[in-house]
């Protein structure tokens, strides 16, 4: 098909151009074109989606057995992942952007911290690596797969100054709620990955969510208020955990 051609793309209905006024001149034989391939491109949506959570819980547990009984054992997706998740598509309900990227980009957007071997604190830059030959391997319209690997390049607070789409944001405010969520997994880091005493622990934790709380979008900021000034003033591990 020279037109899905001309437009770079393997198959017409993941063209971002779909559908293009070629479409029925092209297939001329089958006037109900258009509607067949928006019902493929809607199977196609939600098979990326799910094949790509599959991955990286494939990847989580992987990580979580070989780290099993170490200060390292840990399990991203079930601890961290899945609420990004969770957030961005109550974030993007009824707003303009590319919700199918927003879900690609929360479930991959920490996937190389399940790589022993990577640095963690470039894991916005592997991860981002990681998630572009994914979804290149699987066919993945190419400018869709860069706004994926831009939204996870940029989360990083680093990268603040490159972003410039509405999907980065949202992808940052999802991961700092989720980080609002998960308070104790938060403190086991300093605490016992990091080997940090109690009261370097809850200071790591504290300037942790300062960062994330400065990040948010100001309408979100109410929504932690309370517990991000209750988690300011922390004197020890039990203000912060609860335990």
């Amino acid at each position: 098909m020279p037109a899905v051609w001309s437009h770079n793309t393997r198959f017409c209905f993941l063209c971002g151009k779909f559908p293009c006024e070629n479409l029925p001149k092209m297939i001329f034989w089958n006037p109900d074109i258009v509607n067949r391939l928006s019902e493929l491109r809607q199977k196609y949506k939600s098979q990326i989606v799910e094949k790509m959570r599959r991955e990286i819980i494939t990847r989580s547990a992987r990580f979580e057995e070989q780290t099993k009984d170490t200060k390292d054992e840990y399990n991203i997706y079930r601890e961290h992942v899945q609420y990004v998740h969770k957030y961005v598509v109550m974030l993007s309900k009824d707003k303009n952007v590319d919700g199918e990227v927003l879900e690609l980009a929360a479930l991959l957007h920490d996937i190389s911290m399940t790589d022993l071997s990577l640095d963690r604190s470039r894991h916005n830059e592997f991860g981002a690596e990681i998630a572009e030959r994914l979804l290149t391997e699987n066919y993945y319209p190419e400018e869709k797969t860069q706004l994926v690997k831009k939204c996870i390049l940029n989360h990083s607070k680093r990268r603040q100054e490159y972003r410039s789409t509405e999907e980065e944001q949202i992808l940052v405010d999802a991961d700092g709620l989720s980080h609002f969520d998960a308070i104790k997994s938060m403190y086991s880091l300093p605490s016992k990955v990091m080997g940090l005493s109690e009261e370097d622990s809850v200071r790591f934790v504290q300037h942790k969510l300062t960062g994330d709380y400065e990040e948010l979008s100001d309408d979100l900021k109410p929504l932690v208020k309370e517990k991000y000034d209750r988690l300011m003033a922390a004197k020890c591990a039990k203000d912060i955990t609860g335990e």
